[in-house]
């Protein structure tokens, strides 16, 4: 940990907060921003505890629950929330956002006729485009254990009849699932998706091995009953500040554009 940086930031943080922001005493003041006792009790920490963080002395250690406190305190946003939590080489929490903006509704809207669809921080489905629903149905009228992408890759007969080397997509989403639920070790929902797949014949050796995956462009044979071949190209990208996901299943031939065009 880099004490003096840590310090330093939320000292400054501090000394130019804007006082119009916070529930405190609007009191003629000799100096700018926010006190030290101010801060503390917002934050529930002791005053030179926080006097101990900002000068940087050696040892002391903020937890991360604690450091969380002081975060919200001095309203931090995202991007500085992420910034602290990694001069102290803490994994910043992790926010689950249930809202989709409309920029993203539009972004994937605009892939049609390709589908694409939005996932939240615990792989659950939560905006999709047309395209999407017209090839594999109406998800947003699931049940959210439904609608994870976890869950249905194991559970949807669809895609282990149709989806060529079925095996090898299911072990690369076992290893992006083991990833994602490492950073909320406790999400009820996420050992909810873990129950129901424990015991399946592909998930539970790799779960066993251990393997860890970022996400990572896949390339997709899917056989639908009505156009056939579709050859599809499936990239992920994240959000910034909103711990989503937006997932496109581009065509990889003129074949398949055809094809998915049909659809629309």
């Amino acid at each position: 940990m880099n004490e003096k940086i840590l310090g330093n930031f939320i000292a400054y943080k501090r000394r130019h907060a804007n006082l119009a922001d916070y529930d405190v005493p609007k009191r003629s003041r000799r100096t700018p921003g926010l006190t030290r006792e101010e801060v503390a009790i917002m934050a529930h920490v002791s005053v030179d505890w926080l006097a101990r963080i900002e000068q940087g002395r050696t040892g002391v250690s903020p937890s991360a629950d604690a450091l969380l406190d002081i975060c919200h305190a001095l309203h931090f946003d995202d991007s500085e929330i992420e910034y602290v939590f990694n001069l102290v080489h803490f994994m910043p929490p992790s926010e689950l956002h249930t809202e989709v903006s409309s920029a993203a509704v539009a972004l994937i809207d605009a892939r049609v006729p390709a589908p694409a669809f939005i996932m939240n921080h615990q792989l659950t489905v939560i905006a999709t485009n047309r395209s999407f629903d017209q090839l594999y149905g109406a998800w947003d009228e699931q049940e959210p254990l439904a609608r994870n992408w976890v869950w249905r890759t194991f559970q949807s007969q669809y895609f282990r009849t149709n989806l060529s080397g079925w095996d090898l997509y299911a072990q690369y989403v076992t290893a992006v699932f083991r990833k994602i639920y490492s950073e909320t070790p406790d999400a009820d929902f996420l050992y909810q998706v873990y129950d129901v797949i424990k015991s399946d014949a592909v998930f539970a050796p790799v779960w066993a091995s251990l393997q860890v995956s970022n996400f990572k462009t896949q390339h997709l044979m899917l056989q639908n009953p009505a156009l056939g071949d579709l050859y599809l190209i499936e990239n992920v990208l994240e959000i910034p500040g909103t711990n989503q996901f937006v997932v496109f299943e581009d065509p990889g031939d003129a074949d398949t554009l055809a094809k998915l065009k049909q659809l629309n």
